[in-house]
């Protein structure tokens, strides 16, 4: 039969191109890296086994050393897959003659099986030595007797029929046999001519046997290299004759005549053709190879004989796989020619002999016979190849590379003169292999040439196989898999597979490239074939058949393996458009899922980098289609999620069939054997309809091992560092061992051609690396979790839009992914991202507001609908969103719509409105047609009437209209994404439109709709992913890249994975996915096989959260593994619920360290356990609380479940608790007990001693937790759940020697869980913790603790929180015990733990139970006596003392109060006596008098402190302490004595520093109080107790610190403007008594220490009453009555501090505080305490005998004279106001009475002020020791206050409006203040005036000029009262004048005299007054005076000296004299 009878299917890639010119290769090559002829193991072949039919008997000895010798009288062919062990040798007939029909052996032919382990071919060295030294050895003996099988075969031939019927073949049958005798059988002296025309015309015999015969003998002939000499060269004519060993393939391939050709003919071919293609002396290239494999596929197809379409199979796998084997052997050979190009040319030459490659010698006849050049030359005038004759859409240039490239023929190189040939043959036209080499010899190019012809010859063969797969079947052919075109698709797809397979290396290795028909630049064989490649598995990869479908996948999951980095693109297409589409297809067949999850998703699970790496290349990558990764492990949870109802039949028959899978043969899938026959007898369908379980289950299953091999397989990967992983990548295997510096060199720029090409790396089964260096940082994880972030961003931006579109537009907007709010850049987002909603799109599109109608135009303006019909431009445009409901958003897309395709198509229409109209009717029909509510449908007619008149008033063709409507009506306009929805949920009606009629509803009869449909769904799939490869292939053509791949862009990078760091982000992404399969499979399943699978992903998962520190999924996982347990559970426990508690177990016991918070759950699993364990062995249910119920009561509940379970025996229990004991599962409850799981716990506990610092912390404070729990559980039972609590203790105890440093962190939690323990109610509870505690304790004190630690400290806290806290007596007194019990036990041991000891005891001191108060002051006395020395070494003094202080305190027992002080008081000069306290060395006595030391050998406690703040400032603070809180008014002032008793009698030692430290932290601070009002009144409840305290403690702490500052005046004198501060503060009070006791310390102050004072002092002093005066000056007088406001500020006018504004914020307190002290100018709470002055209340504080000279006015009986309604005092006024003081009584705020009350205050200190100032006086030390200048500033102050007084009462209009606003009751007057300052003022500086000492007699001038003016001033005053309205006021003044008059009387002459002249008018203006018998006198002497200085006359008689009087008797007693008249 022809070619021209070939199936369609096969001829275009089988037909001859036989007019191209014919190339040759040189012979010298021939063989170099081919397999060998010979017998050779299937453990030596990859993946072929030749067989010996006939060996001459001389053959014997050389069989293993002369492979090519023996005649391939019988070829391997196939049979029936054989057992894995069954060894493929060669079988052998009988030798001698041929058999006449060989048919006979044909089914018995040996099998090419492939080996089980596949590997690179390694023979190729041996075969070429064994070669050469043959040629030597026995080449002329084998000749011959190889000569004896063609005499035979001519012979037979002769002597047939059919030469007997033939002249031409009997003659030249007998020409050979002569021309054979003639030579002697030698072959070198026969023509090959001669002997293969006789043979040639056999073949064409009728005979079948002839023509078997003559087959056989030409391809033993090829075996032996006879066809490869030459034609001879002296004719013209003769070279254009093919070249022999063509015509010999051409006469063979002649010999199939089609289906029609004899069986035995068809094996013989097959035999023939396969010697031919196998021969490693003379490789066949070109045509003659396409030939071969041409016809051997044809035999495979036409055939009828099984076992010939079998052998075919095998041979035409044989063939390829030789092909692709070649390749590599050269790609090796040249990587180690590149490795040593720089050697010399002889190197190269003589380096093919260790490289496989044939070097044969002259030495004799048959080499050189073999040897011999066949010199191809190149035909005249053929044209050469052009770009024209190929398709343009191509990734690779191979429009040269054609099928009918000239059979060309290589050989074992020569001479140099065989070159020529092969370059000339060459030229550009065949495509070679480019070398990047220095050395640039001719040796190696011409080695590159034939590398170039040999790779050739891979790409045509590998081509034609991809071409053949693309084929489209016949319907009839798709459902028929014994069809030829089904089996042609399947032969060629297991071809396809076996080569990718095993000669990955082909396709990986940097140095196979080929080189561009275009511009000749070298291509990886990767990116040539890839379109072939890719288009295959486009068509195929879908296909509803499963044996092409399981193919397709296995080839998909081989470019995965091996391909992946050069086909990152086209993967990414086939995942997302075939595999995971398939996966969310409802209708889509279960066994498709099922081989996707299991052979496709499940290897690549399984395969880490190879996970990783799509997470990288997909997921962190912006540019691709999806998140890969994210999306397989969602389809598998999901597949593996779904719950499947199946009994246990069903579990048992699919484990049964899984084992029967995988004992079977899947050789061909695993190790790339031969596939499964295809010939016609055996191939048949699957049945999967026939299995005895749900497909559904196989699924789920195998989505759950899928997703726990996924696991494992990315914990290997994360569990090796960046360090193995490169390491890893660096084991070169095979071929590469010697190109390891190549390839690393190859990848260097990721550009090139070959470096995108460059693999990932083969997985972990054993494949040869394929990355041998792998780029630093081009994973870097924090760069790519960036980029997965930004990803993850413009994901959430579009779901943002999707959900609500102007928000998403402003979130893509704002980050950055759309540019700008240009309505351009937001319509060209639009339209490019495929993951908008269209739905929303057209919503957003349609919106009325400006904004989106301008982004709708910007949108529709970016299509294009030129030259485009207007259904298809409609089309177009309603595929890019979804038309949204509402009219008016349709009308503005319309006519959008029209106006665009107006412009791109101007003469379609009349205007752009029949556009419109048009386009709205097209829309209206579509709905009409397909929309399931219309009932009556729209005819074509009605639609042509519709749109009448549209086109400007005329009509649009009827047929156009027509056409329209069919159009529509069969099909839909819909969205593409809808329509694939409803394909993948099984919507099938979808696709059907509903106006197909009735046709369609006939045609269905006997249809499997469901499957049609899935099949269309198949054929839409390939249809799309065929498209995508296009429209990929024609970018990348664009971008540059397909041929150099040098402008690689950014998107098309490859990352290799090299970080274990890319884990954890990839498992934050999927873990929920993880989860919910896992745990949900793990609850509906009872298989236990089932349930261990998900705990062991459960635990991997835990696994890797662990390792990433990744939190939410680790508590997820561990959280599920703890509730499947069923521990709360307990009666519906089952085996299941075991499995999982072992899991979790194991998991404590592994991921110890890192399990961080989930120690809880696993914890509270193992409490629970415990729990069962009891039950379970015969304890009472009701006896062990449940904590897992108890967490869900309430409080209230626990408590009174608690009441309950007090009493063991009580049955009752809460309805919700389990059933009894009885119901456990019995294997259940033993398996709990077992050993196993009693040591599975024991180790958690064990183990934690190996736990790290971190874990130990979380483990224990999640064992804290649980403790927590199961006490609440517990509640008020006598036998709480302490599980956990022990076992604290127990851990404690394994990990007690860890490090001080973990061991503080451990206690922070362990301490305070004792403390919450130990305060808990149950006392049963609090006893153990105690006593727990305790145990501790005793064990920590074993360690020794260096000084200056504090652990000892740390861990005895918890003792005293839990006094402090316990409600018990009992618990109390034992804390106390077990202290007193360490003191006893461990005394010795304890360094910092004194200082909590004595923190114990201080709290017990608080205690208001005698007993406990008793017991610790006992033992403190005890420590005190017994142990002082230590304490005070340790540095517990402190401690000690505040102890002490504390007992002290305790207002309850005042006998232990007084005890304490004393002890306290005794530690001083314990203390200075005791050896250990530094200070005794100072003491007085010296050593005698020192205790023994007690604390000897014990290493003291470092302190920063001085000795001062060691020692004696806790003693000192203790009675400080004691003074300001005690409540005993004993013990404060025995504390107040003993202050500062210790102060006198130590003080002197004390330095500077430690005196300002006393100052500020003890002496200061018992005057704070004064400092803040609002403080008093918390410290006095009552003013009783003020009382008290200012009576007792603050007179007398104040009197002390005078005595204290006199005493140690030396020490202490820089502090004196301190102590005036002091004395100052309490002087400015509102309080009477406070500012006498300030006012008196003054004076005492001033009085005891004036001799000591320097002038510096002075001026302190002096500074002291400038302040003083300025504080208590009454400012405010003049801006109180003009101020309608209350001013806040005035408020700080009487706080005693020195600033102004200190007490602001008191004065809301003055008026909510309780007025019960009545000190701060407020009207009291209630009339009964409240004395009455003339009707003005007034507190009883100011009733004292001093008070009426504090007073502001006396009170008077007469009517105008009323007292001022003021606390302090009573201002008064004359009272001649008239009626308006009978007005009724103005109403004041609080507020404002608040401030005239502190206006009155200041008021009466100022009076205060000039009475101390008067007293101070009176004593003469002080008045001689004050420098005059300064007494004279002194003075100033008095004038002042005289003149502020004065101004104010001669102010009648100002008193008279205080008066009218409420000041008083009264118009105010500050009279006393005015006459007061002014006597003192006059009687001192009268004193000062008469003084004679030297110092004042220098300041006499100055006391002058203050004097006179102001004496004048006052007479002068005086003369102007009205006797009759100012009576109080002459009273008031008159002692004044008096002093003055007598003051001046008393001056020297010479200055009296100077004077005369201002006194003398005033005397005699007061001679105008009525005067008393003083003034009267005083006069007198005035003028008796003048008498005698100016008249000259003598006195009549003696009067008594004037002397200077006090200020006081003359001025203050003169007015009490006064006032008492």
């Amino acid at each position: 039969m022809a070619d021209a009878e070939l199936p369609a299917q096969v001829q275009p890639e089988v037909s001859d191109n036989d007019e191209k010119g014919k190339m040759h290769a040189p012979e010298e090559q021939a063989g170099r890296h081919a397999a060998p002829v010979g017998p050779v193991t299937s453990s030596e072949q990859n993946g072929k086994s030749v067989s010996n039919e006939e060996s001459a008997p001389a053959e014997a000895d050389v069989h293993v050393e002369k492979p090519p010798t023996p005649p391939k009288d019988e070829v391997v062919s196939p049979e029936p897959p054989r057992q894995p062990g069954h060894t493929n040798g060669a079988t052998s007939t009988s030798s001698g003659t041929p058999q006449p029909t060989p048919t006979t052996s044909a089914p018995e032919t040996p099998t090419a099986q492939f080996p089980a382990n596949p590997r690179q071919r390694t023979d190729s060295q041996s075969t070429t030595m064994t070669t050469a030294s043959n040629a030597t050895r026995g080449s002329a003996r084998s000749t011959r007797s190889s000569m004896v099988f063609v005499v035979t075969a001519l012979e037979s031939i002769a002597a047939s029929k059919d030469a007997r019927k033939r002249k031409p073949l009997q003659d030249s049958t007998q020409r050979a046999l002569s021309a054979i005798r003639s030579a002697q059988g030698d072959a070198s002296q026969i023509n090959p001519e001669a002997m293969f025309e006789p043979l040639n015309l056999a073949t064409e015999a009728s005979t079948v046997s002839v023509v078997t015969t003559a087959l056989d003998c030409i391809g033993k002939l090829i075996s032996y290299s006879y066809f490869s000499a030459p034609p001879p060269s002296t004719a013209d004519g003769q070279h254009l004759k093919a070249p022999l060993i063509e015509r010999a393939i051409d006469t063979i391939c002649d010999c199939f005549q089609g289906e029609a050709t004899p069986a035995e003919v068809q094996m013989q071919i097959i035999k023939s053709l396969l010697a031919a293609i196998l021969n490693d002396k003379i490789v066949v290239h070109g045509a003659g190879l396409l030939k071969s494999v041409r016809q051997t596929y044809n035999i495979f197809l036409l055939s009828k004989s099984s076992a010939n379409q079998q052998i075919a199979q095998g041979t035409l796998t044989q063939m390829v796989n030789t092909v692709f084997e070649r390749v590599e052997t050269r790609l090796a050979s040249k990587a180690i020619r590149i490795n040593s190009s720089k050697s010399s040319l002889g190197n190269s030459i003589a380096e093919p002999q260790t490289n496989g490659t044939d070097t044969p010698t002259a030495a004799d006849d048959e080499t050189s016979t073999v040897t011999e050049p066949e010199t191809p030359v190149e035909k005249e005038g053929q044209p050469k190849m052009t770009l024209a004759m190929f398709e343009t859409q191509k990734s690779f240039d191979d429009a040269k590379i054609t099928d009918a490239a000239p059979t060309t023929v290589s050989r074992a190189k020569r001479n140099a003169h065989s070159k020529q040939p092969s370059r000339t043959a060459s030229g550009h036209d065949i495509p070679s292999i480019t070398v990047q080499s220095e050395g640039g010899s001719e040796a190696l190019s011409e080695d590159e040439e034939e590398d170039e012809i040999y790779i050739k010859d891979a790409f045509l063969v590998f081509r034609a196989m991809c071409k053949l797969s693309t084929k489209a079947l016949r319907p009839e052919e798709a459902v028929e898999i014994k069809s030829q075109g089904m089996r042609s698709k399947l032969l060629s797809l297991h071809i396809i597979h076996t080569t990718l397979f095993n000669h990955s290396t082909v396709f990986v290795n940097p140095h196979s490239t080929i080189k561009s028909s275009s511009n000749g630049e070298p291509t990886p064989f990767t990116q040539a074939i890839k379109q072939y490649l890719c288009l295959s598995l486009s068509r195929n990869g879908a296909s509803p058949t499963n044996r092409v479908f399981e193919v397709s996948a296995e080839i998909f999951w081989l470019m995965m393996r091996y391909l992946r980095s050069q086909l990152k693109r086209e993967l990414e297409v086939f995942l997302k458009e075939i595999y995971l589409n398939i996966l969310e297809k409802r209708a889509a067949p279960n066994w498709q899922k099922s081989y996707i999850v299991q052979h496709v998703f499940g290897r690549i699970g399984a395969d880490p980098r190879a996970l990783v790496e799509i997470y990288l290349n997909y997921d962190c990558d912006r540019q691709a289609l999806d998140n890969m990764y994210q999306r397989i492990i969602e389809h598998v949870s999901r597949a593996a999620g779904q719950p499947v109802q199946v009994n246990g039949m069903q579990q048992q028959a699919y484990i049964e069939t899984i084992a029967k899978q995988n004992s079977a043969m899947n050789d061909w899938r695993d190790r790339g054997t031969l596939p499964p026959s295809l010939a016609t007898a055996n191939i048949n369908g699957r049945h999967d309809d026939q299995q005895d379980f749900p497909q559904e289950y196989a699924l789920k299953m195998q989505s759950l091992e899928c997703l726990v091999e996924t696991l494992r397989s990315i914990v290997n990967w994360s569990q090796q560092g960046v360090t193995e992983t490169a390491a890893a990548n660096m084991v070169p295997d095979g071929d590469f061992r010697a190109s390891v510096d190549d390839l690393r060199e190859s990848i260097d720029t990721r550009g090139e051609a070959g470096t995108n090409g460059l693999p990932a790396a083969h997985s972990l089964d054993g494949a040869p690396a394929d990355s041998v260096s792998t780029p630093v940082a081009e994973d870097d994880p924090a760069e790519l979790e960036k980029v997965k972030q930004r990803k993850t961003a413009l994901n959430n931006a579009i779901r943002q839009f999707n959900y609500k579109p102007k928000k998403g537009i402003k979130a893509l907007i704002s980050d950055g992914f759309i540019p700008s709010s240009d309505p351009k850049d937001i319509a060209r987002f639009m339209l490019s991202n495929e993951r908008i909603n269209k739905k929303s799109l057209g919503e957003f599109l349609g919106e009325g507001d400006e904004e989106n109608i301008q982004i709708m135009h910007a949108f529709v303006d970016a299509m294009d609908f030129g030259r485009t019909r207007f259904v298809d431009a409609l089309r177009r445009f309603l595929q890019a969103f979804r038309l949204p409901g509402e009219a008016q958003k349709i009308d503005r897309l319309m006519l959008k719509f029209a106006e665009r395709y107006t412009t791109g198509n101007p003469a379609a229409f009349a205007n752009a409105d029949t556009a419109y109209v048009l386009a709205y009717s097209v829309i209206m029909l579509n709905t009409d047609q397909h929309s399931a509510q219309v009932k009556v449908r729209m005819t074509p007619e009605d639609f042509i009437k519709n749109n009448r008149g549209i086109n400007d008033n005329a009509d649009l063709p009827e047929e156009y209209l027509r056409g329209i409507y069919e159009e529509i009506a069969h099909n839909e306009i819909v969205l593409d994404t809808e329509r694939e929805t409803a394909a993948n949920l099984g919507l099938v009606a979808q696709q059907q439109g509903a106006g197909s009629g009735i046709v369609s509803a006939l045609a269905n009869v006997g249809r499997d709709l469901q499957r049609e449909a899935y099949a269309q769904a198949s054929d839409e799939m390939s249809n799309r992913t065929e498209q995508l490869f296009k429209n990929l292939l024609r970018a990348q053509k664009k971008m540059g890249a397909a041929a150099t791949g040098s402008t690689a862009s950014k998107g098309q990078r490859y990352l290799t994975a090299s970080s274990f760091k890319h884990v954890g982000p990839m498992f934050e992404v999927t873990w929920m996915s993880f989860l919910t399969a896992l745990s949900g499979s793990a609850q509906e399943t009872q298989n236990i096989e089932t349930i261990r699978l998900c705990y062991e992903g459960q635990k991997l998962a835990i696994r890797i959260a662990c390792l990433f520190d990744l939190g939410d999924p680790r508590q997820a996982f561990v959280s599920s593994l703890a509730r499947s347990t069923n521990l709360y559970n307990l009666s519906e426990m089952q085996a299941k619920n075991v499995e999982a508690l072992k899991a979790l177990l194991d998991v404590a016991h592994t991921e110890g360290n890192l399990l961080k918070e989930s120690w809880r759950d696993i914890l509270t699993c193992v409490s629970q356990l415990d729990r069962f364990q009891l039950i379970s062995s015969g304890v009472e249910e009701g006896a062990v609380p449940d904590m897992l119920r108890a967490q869900t009561l309430t409080p209230g509940a626990l408590q009174a479940n608690g009441g309950v379970r007090k009493s063991m025996q009580s049955p009752r229990r809460p309805t919700s608790r389990a059933p009894p004991s009885g119901t456990y599962q019995t294997g259940v409850a033993e398996e709990s007990r077992s050993a196993d799981m009693v040591r599975g716990v024991d180790r958690i506990f064990t183990n934690t001693a190996n736990l790290s610092g971190d874990a130990i912390v979380h483990f224990v404070r999640a064992l804290t937790q649980v403790s927590w729990q199961e006490i609440q559980s517990s509640g008020q039972s006598d036998s709480p759940r302490t599980y956990s609590l022990q076992k604290l203790v127990e851990i404690s105890g394994y990990n007690m020697l860890r490090v001080r440093f973990e061991w503080t962190n451990i206690w922070q939690v362990l301490g305070q869980h004792f403390i919450d323990v130990g305060c808990h109610d149950n006392t049963h509870v609090v006893y153990f913790a105690l006593n727990s505690l305790r145990q501790l304790s005793m064990r920590f004190m074993e360690l020794e603790e260096l000084p200056g630690f504090k652990f000892q400290k740390d861990f005895l806290k918890p003792f005293e929180l839990i006094l402090s806290n316990a409600s018990q007596v009992a618990v109390k007194d034992m804390v106390l015990r077990c202290l007193i019990q360490m003191i006893q036990a461990r005394g010795d041991m304890i360094r910092s733990g004194w200082r909590t000891m004595f923190g114990v005891f201080t709290v017990a001191a608080r205690e208001k139970y005698e007993s406990i108060v008793n017991l610790a002051f006992d033992n403190v006395t005890q420590v005190y006596n017994d142990r002082f020395g230590v304490v005070i070494s340790q540095g517990a003094f402190a401690d000690l003392v505040v102890c002490l202080t504390e007992f002290s305190k305790n207002m309850k027992f005042q006998k232990k109060s007084l005890q304490a002080i004393e002890t306290l008081r005794s530690s001083v000069p314990k203390m200075l006596r005791t050896p250990e306290c530094p200070l005794s060395q100072r003491a007085v006595g010296g050593k005698d008098a020192l205790d023994a030391p007690q604390a000897e050998g014990v290493p003291r406690q470092p302190s920063r402190q001085t000795q001062e703040e060691q020692y004696w400032f806790p003693v000192l603070f203790a009675f400080h302490d004691v003074l300001m809180t005690g409540e005993d008014l004993e013990v404060r002032s025995r504390a107040l004595n003993y202050l500062f008793d210790t102060l006198t009698r130590y003080g002197g030692d004390f330095p500077m520093d430690f005196w300002d430290t006393l100052w500020r932290q003890l002496l200061y601070p018992i005057f704070m109080v004064l400092k803040d009002r609002k403080a008093i009144n918390h410290e006095a409840a009552n003013h009783e107790e003020l009382s008290v305290w200012l009576s007792t403690t603050l007179i007398q702490a104040l009197r002390n610190m005078i005595t204290l500052f006199t005493h140690f005046f030396e020490s202490l004198e820089y502090m004196l403007d301190r102590f005036l501060d002091l004395l100052a503060l309490c002087i400015c009070q509102e309080n009477d008594t406070l500012a006498r006791i300030g006012s008196n310390c003054l004076q005492q102050l001033i009085l005891q220490n004036v001799k000591k004072f320097s002038p510096v002092h002075w001026e302190k002093i002096v500074g002291a009453f400038v302040d003083l005066f300025a504080r208590t000056e009454a400012k405010e007088l003049f801006s109180a009555a003009t101020n309608s406001a209350y001013r806040r500020e005035s408020e700080s006018i009487m706080n005693g501090a020195s600033d102004t504004t200190r007490v602001n914020d008191d004065a809301s307190s003055i008026t909510s505080a309780s007025n019960a002290l009545k000190i701060n100018g407020l009207p009291p709470e209630t009339p009964t305490d409240v004395s009455t002055v003339n009707g003005h209340s007034r507190p009883p504080v100011l009733r004292t005998e001093t008070s009426n000279s504090l007073s502001l006015s006396d009170p008077d009986r007469e009517r105008s004279v009323s007292p001022a309604p003021s606390k302090q005092s009573d201002l008064e006024d004359f009272a001649s106001m008239g009626p308006k003081q009978h007005q009724a009584p103005i109403v004041v705020t609080a507020a404002r009475r608040r401030y005239f009350n502190q206006i009155i205050t200041k008021c009466v200190l100022q009076l205060l002020m000039i009475e101390t100032v008067s007293e101070l006086f009176n004593n003469d030390a002080v008045y001689a020791s004050i420098p005059s200048h300064l007494l004279l500033r002194l003075m100033a102050l008095l004038k002042k206050s005289y003149h502020f007084a004065k101004r104010f009462n001669e102010d009648r209009e100002l008193r008279t409006r205080l008066f009218r606003e409420g000041f008083m009751k009264q118009p105010p007057n500050l009279l006393k203040q005015e006459s007061g300052s002014a006597s003192v003022y006059v009687l001192i500086l009268l004193r000062m005036y008469a003084d004679q000492s030297d110092e004042r007699a220098a300041s006499r001038p100055e006391t002058e000029a203050a004097l006179i003016p102001l004496c004048s001033d006052i007479v002068a005053s005086y003369i102007g009262l009205d006797e009759e309205t100012q009576q109080r006021n002459i009273v008031t003044w008159r002692p004044v004048v008096i002093d003055v008059l007598q003051g001046y009387t008393a001056f020297p002459d010479p200055e009296f005299g100077k004077h005369v002249e201002t006194f003398a008018p005033l005397a005699v203006g007061l001679m105008n007054r009525e005067m008393g018998q003083e003034l009267q006198r005083a006069v007198q002497e005035l003028w008796q005076r003048v008498c005698e200085v100016k008249l000259g006359l003598e006195r009549l008689h003696e009067p008594p000296t004037p002397t200077a009087t006090s200020p006081r008797a003359t001025v203050f007693g003169g007015r009490r004299g006064s006032r008492a008249r």
